[in-house]
Order: C-alpha cells, then structure tokens, then sequence
C-alpha cells in the first residue's frame, strides 16, 4: 500500500473510533506514526477541514470527513432502502432505529431514524460501540464460532455500566442465548438511560447488518419491548425479502 495514504487513512479512523478528542502524542501512540511525521499530516487535514484543533490541541473529525462520508451514506442504494424500512419501524413505535454493522471490533453505526419525541437518546451516524455492550453487536456476531468471538472481542471488556458483561464466558454464554432466539437485547448495558432490543439483516444466511430500536429507561417496560420487537422482526423478514430481487454486493452496504 501507498504508506503517506496508509497513515491519513489510519489518522481518521483513530480518531472516528475514539470518544474523545486526541492529542498529537495520543495518535502518535494509537496509530504508531512518529510525532515527527504525523505532525505535518495533520496540520494539512486541519487545513483542509477534514480534522478540527481545538484551543486544548486535540484533534476531532473535522466537517469535510462528515461530508464525505454521508455522501457516500447517500449514494448507497441497498443502505437507502433499509432507511426507508427503518423510518416505517420508527412510525409505528415511535422510538429511534439504528443500523450498525461490524468494523474492525466494534459496532459502528450507518444509519438511523429518529421519532418526534419530546425526549430523546443521544446518538449519531458514525459512533463506534463495544460490540459486547450492546444488542447490535450480539446479533452482528451471533453465527461467529467461540473461537472468532474470542479473537474478536479480547481480553479487555471495560464496564460501561454496572449491568456490561465483562467477562468472555459469560458473553459466549448470552450468545448462545442470541442463537437460539434470533434476537439480542442491551438491558442498560451501554448505557442507564436506554435498554435496546436488536434484530440481524441476514442475506445467504450471513449476517450483513443489524436494526435496533432504542427506548429511554423511564418509558420502557416488557411489554413495550415485545412490541417493538416483534415490529423489528417483520421489517426485517421484508427487508430480507427485497434481498430476493435485488442483486447487490457486500461493499454496497460496508
């Protein structure tokens, strides 16, 4: 590969998969680019607006990669019919939906829909996710042997709350839970203030993407959970069904 593309390519997604703002030695140290010939890199996409400097010199996405990337959202077909199957899941419970896929070892998420609630759950295109935490993720891996998951998820699995499944056992064990239902749930795992419950988009029997509908803990209750779900599940078989007609590649998705 072309290694000065290697390394800005390498600098945006360091950035894009990280919560918080980054300093030149932390991408230094997270993408292992010396300081000396990451500095004038990102002094050109800073200036090019694909990366902000804050006044604390770290560094964030800037607008032009925001731009970019959902002009590519946009251009997708395959992504664009999903959306407007999610936006007939948000009508009908009336929460927001969200579509994630697998990238690298999170959950990164493409696509969502949001209600006209007066209250609603923080969220945007573009956040990466533990993949253990939440519904997306389990259902994203779900068909993966316990070798793959294994590899996948590693030996460090941070709490993001008292309820995260922290240890790899435990998590094999609630996969299998996955497989044998067909859907996952986040019982505020990611977060307190919102429960989640998940379904895959499957085509060949390969998991390419998953839907989830998040709820606010306040209004959240079995029942509205068995309700959204089972509204997840008949998006999903017709989603699903469109497969049969539509020829289309992984890329076109990813």
């Amino acid at each position: 590969m072309h290694k000065p593309t290697e390394r800005v390519l390498q600098i945006l997604l360091t950035l894009a998969s990280e919560k918080e703002d980054l300093t030149l030695s932390e991408i230094s140290d997270k993408t292992g680019i010396p300081k000396s010939t990451i500095s004038p890199i990102l002094t050109t996409m800073v200036e090019l607006k694909f990366l902000s400097k804050k006044d604390n010199m770290k560094y964030r996405i800037g607008i032009n990669s925001f731009i970019v990337g959902e002009s590519y959202i946009d251009s997708t077909s395959i992504l664009e019919m999903i959306k407007n199957y999610m936006t007939e899941v948000v009508k009908e419970c009336n929460e927001i939906c969200q579509l994630g896929i697998v990238q690298d070892n999170k959950v990164f998420y493409i696509a969502k829909k949001e209600p006209k609630q007066s209250i609603q759950l923080m969220s945007y295109v573009g956040k990466f996710l533990p993949i253990y935490s939440t519904a997306l993720g389990k259902v994203l891996i779900y068909k993966n042997s316990q070798n793959e998951i294994r590899e996948l998820i590693g030996a460090d699995m941070e709490a993001l709350t008292k309820y995260t499944i922290t240890n790899i056992d435990e998590f094999i064990d609630e996969i299998e839970k996955v497989k044998s239902r067909g859907y996952s749930y986040d019982i505020q795992e990611t977060s307190l203030d919102a429960k989640c419950v998940a379904v895959p988009i499957e085509k060949d029997g390969k998991v390419i993407a998953a839907m989830s509908v998040s709820v606010p803990t306040f209004r959240s209750s079995e029942e509205k959970l068995k309700g959204i779900l089972e509204i997840l599940l008949k998006y999903k078989r017709e989603i699903e069904s469109t497969f049969e007609y539509t020829i289309f590649k992984d890329e076109d998705l990813i």
